[in-house]
């Protein structure tokens, strides 16, 4: 914006203070909007107690007029009877001005919220009246009205919205399915392509901004593109985080926003504005790379006894970290487990790579302004809770924050701190383990080397994934807590450049201030690198946001501007925790499968299991479509029919029902020959496993049945799986019978689901992603 029309819009805000307000009337909203560049309607305002002229309303030329109450106690015009519609005449809207009047001063107990307020109160608030030309504009049912809005998240900064508008918003809303009723957008500038995808998606664009049904497109889509650059261009100057900026817009909302000669024309809006400001402080995070490769570890808290220091003393030295380089703040202790004690953190005879502090909360900031004073480590890990979290804690955790950012203006070597309330981190790379779980409670994942990093802030989740899959061994683990320093976005700026990193499985409850546009920053490096992002985002309902509020000293931001601006960074955003734990799951075990396209071979030995998958085949935004199977690949099935007469029941189509007389050659058989098919990309085999036909139970008594044989389907689908470079994942829809089946497969590094609808909605996510 011109710097002229930038002073302007700061004096109006000026204004609006001197009167007491924080928000705008509706006809400085007007002023602000044509100072932005937007067509606003002819009108005029008339004060309180004024007279109207008849040769003011010559200036309006529309045969009639709206007539709306400008007061600060009415926000809500027309549920109020704030707005009326009268011929441009000088009798007649002075008549709409007294029944205005009228009415909302019966009104008044529908205003001021939990403050009653009586109708002499209504009448003093009244500035006067907005006299505004009646718009000509489109009518074409749903679409005609737009809501363009634009509001600060302290995660995100500004987030610009744009879609359907009017009385309605919130009904669609609730009843449009997510993603189509708003398009949610970022501040910071967007190729126009990227904006116009965005709207693209919402429910109205195809109706107003594209050919619908032989109709042309109501409004060209650079209109709309232009009216969202403005939001976003407005949304940048007035920032959060513009510190050279005196004022803030919390809110800005057109709605509706309608279209008019080829026009967009703002009819109502709304602005709220205040002084708040938010400085980002940038934390030294190449020593991230101290906090996961240390070469030395120091360690307060360590009991001779058994206790959570101690527990992470055993820990740290159980995963290889050598005894010689720890060094533990003990006084009159020599050693314990080997490891040589210090009487104090002075008495330290390096400066640390990582310092861990397992005290209570009471002695983190002493001992953090020792650890700075004396220059003696350069980065900490604060498991303690009770930072900020718990009522009455706050104090300490902003103190913290100050000490920290004052140090770091003096040039000191001050840590970066990865906490508070911490479980603690795992690092393959650093060799260490400093969690403070005992290893015969937790059993640490080992097997498949997929690259996994997982940063939590809920150590407690990280634990729970740990052991609900404990074959994926992830390179890092790290339980981010607080976020009393380090943030999720500094772990995610770190992560990007790391090759060992080849999936990041990320579990948020609320983000620091700014710390939103870090995330999407790191993240569009991340996956230009190749790295896969797999988030999920708690808090999302206002209990869910309470329960983050007291477990993590986080407030979460708004759950759909979060999921919105992540998934379109190209993060895949999970909606459950199943989906979250069957993607890492999937994209670890297929890691070297590659994805070539979305046609799917659906294989089953049971019919409606081939009806279940076909019916899932379709989801909201991803799809798989049922691949042709080659006049070859016809053949070689009916050939692995034919002896158990199988060929002679049916003809071989996708889905491939092999239904329950197949037996274990049969069944293989078909699966290599479709996966060899070019007309094929990925593979769902589904196995109703009680069939007398298949081995699908261990060696046994009453049975001769031996999963582990090399002519058992087990066998054959091992072997299928390792030959094929096309993803193939199998579901077993039975009980825990089967469970060593499952075991079987997956140890053999095949991806196992317990339910086909399952399978076929995650192998829809994984070949569009």
């Amino acid at each position: 914006m011109e710097k002229n029309n930038l002073d302007k819009a700061r004096n109006i805000f000026k204004k609006a203070e001197a009167d007491g307000r924080c928000f705008l009337l509706e006809p400085e909203v007007y002023v602000l909007l044509r100072l932005f560049g937007f067509k606003v309607p002819v009108h005029l305002f008339l004060p309180a107690g004024k007279k109207l002229q008849a040769e003011q309303l010559k200036k309006i030329r529309t045969p009639k007029v709206v007539v709306k109450i400008v007061s600060p106690l009415i926000q809500h015009k027309s549920e109020v009877g704030g707005v009326a519609i009268a011929k441009n005449s000088l009798r007649e809207v002075e008549l709409a001005i007294k029944n205005m009047k009228q009415r909302v001063r019966a009104a008044a107990s529908q205003l001021g919220g939990s403050k009653k307020v009586t109708p002499a109160e209504v009448e003093v608030s009244i500035k006067g009246f907005l006299i505004v030309e009646l718009v000509d504009y489109l009518q074409v049912g749903f679409g005609s009205e737009i809501l363009l809005g634009l509001r600060t998240t302290n995660d995100f900064g500004p987030v610009v919205t744009f879609g359907g508008g009017g009385l309605d918003v919130e009904y669609l809303n609730v009843h449009i399915k997510p993603g189509h009723s708003l398009a949610i957008l970022p501040s910071y500038q967007l190729p126009s392509r990227a904006i116009k995808a965005a709207l693209e998606e919402t429910a109205i664009y195809g109706k107003i901004a594209a050919e619908f049904r032989g109709r042309k497109a109501l409004i060209q889509p650079e209109k709309l593109i232009q009216a969202v650059e403005i939001f976003q261009s407005i949304g940048r100057d007035f920032s959060l985080f513009n510190q050279k900026e005196t004022y803030t817009i919390e809110e800005l909302e057109v709605n509706p926003l309608v279209m008019s000669a080829g026009q967009l024309v703002p009819l109502d809006g709304l602005c709220r504005f205040s002084r708040r400001k938010t400085e980002i402080s940038a934390r030294p995070t190449a020593q991230i790379k101290k906090l996961l490769e240390p070469e030395t570890i120091g360690l307060i808290g360590v009991s001779e006894k058994m206790n959570t220091g101690h527990i992470i003393l055993n820990n740290l030295l159980k995963n290889g970290f050598p005894a010689e380089k720890i060094y533990v703040v003990k006084p009159g202790v020599q050693s314990i487990e080997g490891c040589r004690c210090v009487p104090g953190v002075a008495e330290l005879p390096v400066t640390v790579d990582l310092f861990i502090h397992s005290l209570g909360a009471e002695q983190v900031y002493p001992m953090m302004k020792e650890l700075i004073e004396l220059e003696k480590a350069y980065s900490v890990i604060v498991i303690a809770g009770g930072l900020g979290e718990k009522a009455g804690t706050e104090d300490l955790e902003a103190s913290l924050r100050h000490l920290l950012k004052e140090k770091r203006r003096e040039g000191k070597i001050v840590p970066v701190v990865n906490g508070g309330n911490c479980l603690g981190v795992i690092s393959a790379p650093g060799k260490y383990d400093s969690i403070f779980i005992p290893d015969y409670k937790l059993r640490r994942p080992a097997g498949i080397k997929a690259g996994l990093a997982i940063v939590t802030q809920s150590g407690a989740f990280m634990l729970s994934r740990m052991s609900n899959e404990g074959r994926i061994e992830p390179v890092y683990a790290i339980s981010i807590g607080n976020q009393l320093d380090l943030t999720a976005g500094d772990y995610l700026q770190y992560l990007k450049d790391r090759p060992e990193v080849k999936i990041q499985a990320v579990y948020l409850e609320g983000l620091q201030p700014g710390d939103g546009l870090n995330v999407l920053q790191a993240a569009k490096k991340s996956i230009q690198a190749g790295q896969k992002i797999v988030v999920y985002k708690a808090g999302r309902s206002p209990e869910g946001r309470k329960a983050t509020s007291s477990h993590t000293a986080s407030v979460a931001g708004d759950y759909a501007v979060a999921s919105s601006l992540m998934s379109r960074a190209g993060l895949i955003v999970t909606e459950t925790i199943e989906e979250f734990e069957s993607i890492i799951k999937g994209l670890a075990y297929l890691s070297g499968k590659k994805v070539k396209g979305n046609r799917v071979a659906l294989v089953s030995n049971a019919g409606f299991e081939s009806v279940i998958m076909a019916d899932n085949l379709r989801g909201e935004k991803e799809r798989l479509i049922l691949g042709e199977f080659s006049p070859p690949t016809i053949e070689r099935i009916n050939r692995a029919l034919a002896p158990l007469g199988i060929d002679r029941l049916q003809d071989v189509h996708n889905p491939l029902d092999v239904t329950p007389m197949a037996d274990d050659a049969a069944f293989g058989a078909c699966v290599e020959a479709l996966l060899e098919d070019e007309g094929i990309d990925c593979a769902v085999i589904s196995i109703v496993p009680v069939t007398a036909a298949l081995q699908t139970l261990p060696p046994g008594e009453v049975h001769h049945e031996n999963i582990y044989a090399e002519n058992s389907l087990a066998g054959y689908l091992v072997r299928a799986f390792k030959k094929t470079d096309k993803p193939m994942i199998v579901n077993i829809d039975a009980g825990q019978l089967f469970d060593p089946l499952a075991e079987y497969l997956e140890k053999n590094g095949l991806p196992v689901f317990r339910r086909s609808d399952r399978a076929v909605n995650f192998m829809k996510k994984f070949v569009s992603i």
